[in-house]
């Protein structure tokens, strides 16, 4: 990847606004999607962090731009608007696909438009999210772990198991009919993983038949998400992944407290990088 890009500030004011703390943009493939980023002077790569369901996508690109800073990192938050089709649907992006909607491509679409706007050569990237974005964001792993440099889960709520015995999202036997691929365990490997929960994330949150999102298999993994970010660890750890799981005291289903936890794991991971 460059060690500098080769775009710079310029001194008109629209230029000045692509860098820094960012204004959201419309993803020009599908403006119903758009992004916000933190542009640091220089660029080294690329980390992406996704939004829980309350679509806060500025906090963590506001709460992680020193990180940003320090390590010449590009942050890129998208934004997946809640009630797309269904006014009043809130878990769309979780799933990565949505009445016919492919939230990952849709992702993937997005970075090619700043790489391009950036001049940044290489199309791997840091990836993280908070409970719903952490949905996402293993999801994504698991169909494209080519493009993921390393994987920040902070507090999913509902968790695939890669168990072939399981439909998506429970588990992966119909990803191949559902995603025209198949999902490969073993490219996890090498892929450095952390987990993160808040002690006091603790309540119930069973998926009861009959509910939207339900599928067999739900609640396999558990029903709090202490349970199964556990069971996900124990499955990473089984297959041989690079995985660490931290429990942050005195923390409840909030992303702030482990604010700092993330951030060390990313500027491990970017140090080793370079």
């Amino acid at each position: 990847m460059n060690g500098e890009m080769s775009k710079t500030r310029g001194t008109g004011d629209r230029s000045a606004f692509l860098f820094g703390r960012t204004a959201f943009f419309a993803h020009r493939a599908d403006p119903r999607f758009s992004y916000c980023m933190y542009v640091p002077d220089e660029i080294q790569r690329i980390c992406v962090y996704v939004h829980g369901t309350y679509r806060d996508a500025a906090l963590y690109r506001d709460h992680l731009s020193d990180f940003a800073i320090r390590n010449r990192v590009l942050l890129a938050c998208p934004l997946f608007p809640a009630g797309l089709i269904d006014p009043d649907d809130v878990d769309n992006y979780k799933n990565l696909l949505f009445r016919g909607i492919r939230f990952d491509l849709i992702l993937l679409d997005m970075l090619e438009e700043i790489r391009e706007r950036y001049d940044v050569a290489n199309d791997r990237f840091m990836l993280g999210g908070f409970s719903g974005g952490a949905q996402f964001a293993h999801r994504f792993a698991y169909l494209h772990p080519g493009y993921v440099q390393a994987l920040s889960l902070a507090a999913p709520g509902r968790v695939t198991l890669l168990d072939d015995s399981l439909d998506w999202w429970s588990g992966i036997r119909d990803v191949e009919q559902l995603f025209g691929q198949v999902i490969d365990a073993g490219a996890l490997r090498g892929m450095p993983i952390q987990l993160l929960i808040g002690e006091n994330d603790d309540s119930d949150i069973t998926v009861l038949e009959g509910d939207t999102d339900w599928v067999p298999g739900a609640n396999h993994a558990g029903i709090t998400r202490r349970e199964r970010l556990d069971t996900l660890l124990q499955q990473y750890q089984r297959i041989g992944c690079d995985v660490t799981m931290e429990v942050i005291e005195n923390s409840g289903h909030d992303w702030l407290p482990l604010r700092d936890a993330t951030i060390r794991f990313f500027e491990i991971t970017a140090k080793a990088l370079d």
